[in-house]
């Protein structure tokens, strides 16, 4: 068996290393800029970047022939000659250097050229000894916030936190803000873009820049270590380990700052980019024409609305700002009107206390009622997972007579009753094609052997696929953020065979698993496939995961049409019936 093709992510994390060396290098600037939108046009891609030809790669807009020669190394050696030339400038420890909180490229070589700092634990020790405050551009303060600064590196914990339990934290700081004074609040940075895992946490105030709201936050009880307290910037180590950045600015900036914290770093090149064609520049204070030199007259500030009105696009909504190409349809106006929460009408991957959950039926009908739902589907495990107490077919039959007599108790509440079963390693599911054709709904997933290689792994899920009463594929790589990689696959395959069986694939709310991912969402989305949001939920409490699931949607550009879940109970069963019917035809 062939070794798998290099991941783009890979690809696009040498590109990123090479653009840093490059300013390492002093290089000039286009170099590092092209370096850093190769990798952002790779990262983006929805098919493997490996396995293109030349040709096919000088296709993708952005991509030279240049880029296009150093894929094909990566793709042969792992690195390309360009990067190790560089790698040989410059020793290994300047980039763990660069990690520090106030440093940059420029920094980072006058450190090493004048004072030799090729490790932070020499950076540290020459902070303490206070031979770093004496280099030009530096001082006493900035040596003090790079003491800091590796300290606070040096403790954190290696791995990010998860979108959901940071947004929650995020959320209880800004509460605490508002009792402070703030005006407005909000987080921003890769949170507000709903990234899925991210590294810190940044927050955004409107108020006086008195110094009152950043002392109040140094002083909060979730504080673990203050790192910086100034009048309208505060930095704290929180006792999750997470480093959490307060700004505050005047209300009257706050949507521009917003806009500048919000957006990565890529969208905001291409808007200042716009800005200067269109003959204004735009920064965290608000958007201003170039002649107003002391930049007092914004054309806009106060709203991000405004913002991207005067610079004649569509609104983009944050968790589009990641420089794929969404300012290029915003200007045209051709952004999909994403998914929202409130377009969902029902949850289809659900577990009660039958099985793995935590709550009864009645208690589920509860929640999803309480969530405003028109329908739910509350499923179990099929037997074979034994660890999870599944049920076989003639308990299903007799769980869903007793969902049926539950759902009675709550009026204007449609229910189904689903199951989750586990696709064996050969492929085949549990219950025989009598059986199975009588669930009303059969969400399918990979439980066990996880280790398998590419070809057998995805073998073993297209044989799943051709049986004609599988309807969802759940959680299709398996992964647990944080803890497991997920299983191998061929996604161009799966989606392939999915539009042939009409399948439709599941974007899982649970926290740990976001899966399908923002990017294999919008590949499944390409190839034409129906996407079916779900919470996973093992309590009543989880059914409110789907609001991950959406965030997920939203990233990939999904809009009410691509997803099942904003169908009515009846036009839902009837894409389960019609859909079976069709794939029965097939095979």
């Amino acid at each position: 068996m062939s070794a798998a093709p290099v991941a783009n992510s890979e690809i696009a994390r040498l590109f990123n290393e090479a653009a840093i060396l490059l300013e390492l290098s002093n290089e000039n600037v286009f170099r590092v800029r092209a370096y850093q939108k190769a990798a952002m046009i790779i990262e983006s891609l929805t098919v493997n970047a490996a396995e293109l030809d030349s040709e096919k790669l000088t296709d993708i807009p952005g991509i030279g022939k240049g880029v296009a020669a150093h894929i094909g190394e990566i793709t042969k050696n792992g690195t390309f000659r360009d990067l190790e030339v560089l790698r040989s400038k410059f020793p290994p420890g300047l980039m763990e250097i660069l990690k520090v909180q106030g440093i940059g490229a420029k920094r980072a070589r006058h450190l090493y050229e004048e004072l030799g700092v090729d490790s932070l634990d020499k950076l540290k020790a020459l902070a303490l000894k206070g031979k770093i405050r004496a280099l030009e551009g530096f001082g006493a303060k900035v040596e003090e916030n790079i003491l800091a600064g590796v300290q606070s590196l040096k403790a954190a914990s290696p791995a990010r936190m998860l979108y959901w339990p940071a947004r929650r934290l995020a959320l209880s700081l800004l509460e605490r803000l508002r009792a402070l004074g703030a005006e407005k609040a909000a987080y921003a940075g890769s949170l507000r873009r709903g990234r899925e895992t991210v590294g810190d946490l940044d927050l955004l105030c409107a108020g006086r820049p008195d110094g009152t709201l950043t002392a109040g936050f140094s002083k909060l009880p979730e504080a673990a270590k203050i790192l910086s307290v100034g009048p309208t910037k505060a930095a704290i180590i929180l006792a999750s380990g997470i480093q959490c950045d307060l700004r505050v600015v005047p209300p009257e900036v706050y949507g521009a700052a917003l806009n500048y914290f919000t957006g990565s770093k890529e969208h905001n090149i291409v808007l200042r980019e716009l800005a200067l064609k269109k003959g204004l520049t735009l920064n965290e204070y608000g958007l201003f024409r170039l002649e107003d030199k002391e930049r007092k007259r914004p054309v806009a500030a106060r709203t991000e609305e405004e913002i991207y009105s005067a610079l004649g696009l569509e609104y983009i909504a944050p968790e589009l700002r990641e420089g794929r190409g969404e300012v290029e349809l915003a200007l045209t106006g051709r952004l999909p009107k994403l998914v929202e929460l409130k377009d969902i009408k029902g949850d289809a991957h659900t577990h009660t206390d039958i099985s793995d959950g935590k709550d009864s039926m009645s208690g589920m009908l509860e929640a999803a009622r309480s969530l405003g739902y028109e329908w739910v589907f509350l499923g179990d495990h099929s037997k074979s997972l034994g660890v999870v107490h599944g049920i076989n077919f003639k308990e299903y039959l007799s769980s869903r007579a007793d969902l049926l007599e539950a759902a009675k108790n709550f009026p204007g509440l449609k229910a189904g009753r689903s199951i989750e079963m586990e696709i064996d390693k050969t492929g085949r599911l549990e219950f025989s094609d009598g059986e199975i054709k009588e669930v009303d709904l059969v969400v399918a997933s990979v439980h066990s052997s996880m280790r398998l290689g590419e070809e057998e792994m995805t073998a073993r899920v297209l044989s799943a696929m051709a049986n004609p009463y599988m309807d969802a594929l759940a959680h299709p790589s398996g992964r647990q953020l944080n803890k497991r990689e997920p299983y191998k696959l061929n996604y161009a395959a799966v989606f392939k065979a999915a539009r042939h069986c009409g399948t439709a694939l599941e974007i899982n709310g649970q926290p740990e698993r976001q899966d399908l991912t923002d990017v294999t969402a919008r590949m499944a989305k390409e190839a034409g496939l129906k996407l079916l949001l779900s919470s996973d939920a093992h309590s009543a409490a989880q059914l409110s995961y789907m609001e991950q699931a959406v965030i997920v949607a939203r990233r990939a550009g999904l809009t009410k049409d691509d997803v099942l879940n904003c169908l009515s109970f009846e036009d839902f069963c009837r894409w389960i019936r019609e859909r079976r019917a069709r794939a029965f035809k097939k095979f």
